[in-house]
């Protein structure tokens, strides 16, 4: 039986995140807290790992439910910051990236990678596995922290999630306890998950390894015409508005309908 196994949050974009028991939606449309606040310099140009590999060194702690951070390990945080201290914390995260960065809250939509598709990604916990198993010197949490997908289905068969694409057909519908999340596409990935969560160290032949692996290891249901590329892991979505105050929980039942 497919069952919502893992949570994860990740609430200032491009940091690690929180994994939870249960979340809300979002009236538009996003789990609470995904994504909520961003990192953007002086032109409004996101901050990420991919323009600034300091970013790999921050080591955030949530307390969500006092919207409170602190830095793990870090001398030059020696308190615990609001999230709502815009300013503490844009200057705090400009000393330590070395250059002018400032925190920006959008609590209706957050900022989702794919501005089309800002539900949750989701994906099997079982292709993590297989994603795991194809690097010898990483674990299932370094493949965690390196792809940093929204929701874990467990009970069910690596890249299980595939089947919600069929050429000419309409994307599916995911169903998670008792809310609808409109599959969009392949998430496709960036340069961040080639990189070390921790030190930002490229991994030698990621993309490549992955590339091959994921083709040659595509289960019977794939549907290759719905991958221009092989360099694509979990599902995009989409909630409707109407969903929003609805809640996921761990353990919650799952199906594509």
């Amino acid at each position: 039986m497919a069952t919502l196994g893992k949570i994860f949050v990740y609430p200032i974009k491009a940091l690690p995140g929180v994994e939870l028991s249960s979340v809300e939606i979002t009236k538009g449309g996003t789990l609470s807290n995904d994504r909520r606040w961003a990192l953007l310099d002086k032109k409004g140009r996101l901050v990420n790992g991919k323009n600034n590999s300091k970013v790999f060194s921050l080591r955030p702690r949530f307390d969500l439910a006092l919207e409170e951070v602190c830095f793990v390990g870090d001398e030059l945080a020696s308190k615990t910051f609001q999230l709502a201290d815009v300013k503490g914390l844009s200057n705090y995260f400009s000393e330590r990236l070395g250059k002018a960065v400032f925190l920006k809250e959008d609590t209706h939509q957050g900022f989702p990678d794919d501005m089309n598709a800002s539900g949750p990604t989701l994906v099997s916990q079982a292709s993590l596995e297989a994603v795991s198993s194809w690097y010898p010197d990483l674990t299932l949490d370094d493949i965690r922290q390196r792809f940093r997908i929204n929701m874990e289905i467990s009970g069910v068969p690596a890249f299980w999630e595939d089947r919600c694409f069929l050429t000419g057909n309409e994307p599916k519908m995911i169903r998670v306890g008792q809310v609808d999340l409109q599959s969009s596409n392949p998430c496709a990935r960036c340069s961040v998950p080639i990189k070390d969560a921790q030190s930002g160290k490229p991994y030698d032949n990621f993309y490549e390894t992955f590339i091959e692996m994921r083709e040659s290891t595509k289960p019977a249901w794939t549907d290759e015409s719905c991958f221009d590329h092989w360099y694509r892991l979990s599902v995009n979505t989409n909630i409707n508005a109407q969903q929003g105050d609805k809640k996921v929980s761990v353990g919650d039942a799952v199906d594509i309908l």
